[in-house]
């Protein structure tokens, strides 16, 4: 029986927890504090996976999806909440279709106009049955978030043709249904642009996307009819980095972040999903660091996914170092330089919402995590950074999990919340 919702205190919660000081060579013991938490938005319909952006000119964006976990464009709903005063208090949730979604890639910082993207949620073919070219959804929002606009003819090229699977809706896949009469899309490409997009000292902009390649996919198929538990068999999902070089208009694959090898053994540290919603970074020796889920369910057997791949690339994402394990696991790792230069990272699943911090920015080494939130959640959260050393993490909370609150539960809400945190100097 799914549990309703435990009271959250929004006043003020410290909690401080070691750390250390966040300048490239110190190695003083030092705190970090969670602060006040906010609520952003609540409704008794879907509400959950956010994110949340920055406009030079102040306000806040947070995004988030307003309809189930799915596969399927012409049902994607989303909204936005914007905040004038540092995340203190929110307006309402204003919805429009897949273009604040959690599902694309977002913005690392505003274009020169100070707009954020929303790039790619749903790619669709651009000639039907070539699976290399798609169109994708480049949205952007300006004007303090008083302002969006779409263009739906950008595109992605891929290196090698990707596997197009059934579309699915939400209520129909826990009945092992996927091709339904209230879609015009029989099939889907399955992949999509994830995490954030970042600018190069050129002035390029890159982000991670993720899909199976047509070879992949039929691995993937094989995997599935030999498994006893087809949902749980393993699958061959790859991270792969986008670029473009024409202020975001066209995207090129430019190389692979991390792919199941087609021989040999699946890294033990791999979890059944591959390699999936990526994030990125740019080092300040121009180097791009890159992190990547590998799993995140627990399987009904008891064994938990893999753990968070990490890498880095000399060469603008054209090739990477082997793939390798961060040293913990979570889903939709969203990864963020800090004004210090440090790394920070928020994640969760299996275990609660957590903070991550890498305090030299090189990638490598990270302190013990700090604990945000260990309620009901899907555990996709976002952060980013106020004010020099002060962060605020958006994540949703979920009286119910993935499924949706009951007509008959007047009181349940899907919450969206945003937790302070103090890194101390």
């Amino acid at each position: 029986m799914m549990t309703k919702p435990g009271t959250m205190a929004l006043s003020a919660l410290l909690l401080s927890v070691p750390l250390l000081r966040l300048t490239a060579q110190a190695h003083e013991a030092s705190e970090a504090k969670l602060g006040a938490t906010v609520e952003i938005t609540r409704s008794h319909s879907w509400c959950w996976f956010p994110t949340i952006h920055r406009f030079r000119s102040g306000e806040i964006i947070v995004g988030m999806v307003l309809s189930p976990d799915q596969i399927n464009s012409e049902s994607a709903t989303s909204g936005y909440c914007i905040s004038k005063d540092r995340g203190q208090t929110w307006s309402r949730r204003f919805t429009m279709g897949e273009g604040a979604n959690q599902d694309g890639a977002w913005s690392e910082a505003p274009d020169k106009d100070d707009m954020i993207w929303q790039f790619g949620s749903y790619p669709e073919p651009v000639v039907e049955g070539n699976a290399q070219k798609f169109y994708a959804t480049m949205t952007k929002f300006g004007r303090g978030g008083r302002f969006s606009s779409e263009d739906r003819d950008v595109t992605i090229t891929l290196h090698e043709p990707a596997h197009i699977d059934a579309a699915w809706l939400f209520d129909y896949r826990f009945d092992g249904k996927v091709l339904v009469a209230d879609t015009r899309f029989g099939t889907q490409f399955h992949g999509r642009p994830w995490g954030n997009i970042v600018q190069d000292k050129n002035g390029y902009y890159y982000c991670t996307a993720y899909f199976n390649t047509e070879a992949d996919g039929q691995r993937e198929l094989a995997a599935g009819k030999a498994s006893k538990e087809p949902r749980y068999a393993p699958r061959f999902n790859r991270c792969v980095v986008l670029r473009s070089t024409d202020n975001g208009k066209n995207w090129v694959e430019r190389g692979v972040l991390a792919s199941i090898p087609a021989t040999g053994d699946r890294p033990d540290w791999v979890g059944f999903e591959g390699y999936n919603e990526g994030s990125l970074a740019v080092l300040p020796d121009g180097r791009l660091f890159g992190i990547c889920r590998t799993g995140g369910r627990v399987a009904s057997g008891g064994s938990q996914g893999g753990t968070i791949n990490h890498a880095w690339s000399s060469d603008g994402g054209k090739t990477w170092t082997a793939p390798a394990s961060i040293g913990f696991g979570g889903v939709a790792p969203r990864v963020h330089r800090l004004a210090s230069g440090a790394l920070a990272v928020v994640t969760g699943r299996p275990g609660p919402v957590t903070l991550h911090i890498n305090p030299d920015g090189r990638g490598e080494q990270w302190l013990k995590p700090i604990t945000i939130y260990s309620e009901m959640s899907s555990r996709y959260c976002d952060f980013i950074e106020v004010s020099p050393g002060k962060l605020l993490v958006v994540y949703d909370h979920l009286p119910y999990g993935w499924m949706e609150i009951p007509f008959a539960d007047r009181e349940a809400r899907n919450i969206i919340y945003g937790t302070f945190v103090d890194l101390a100097e």
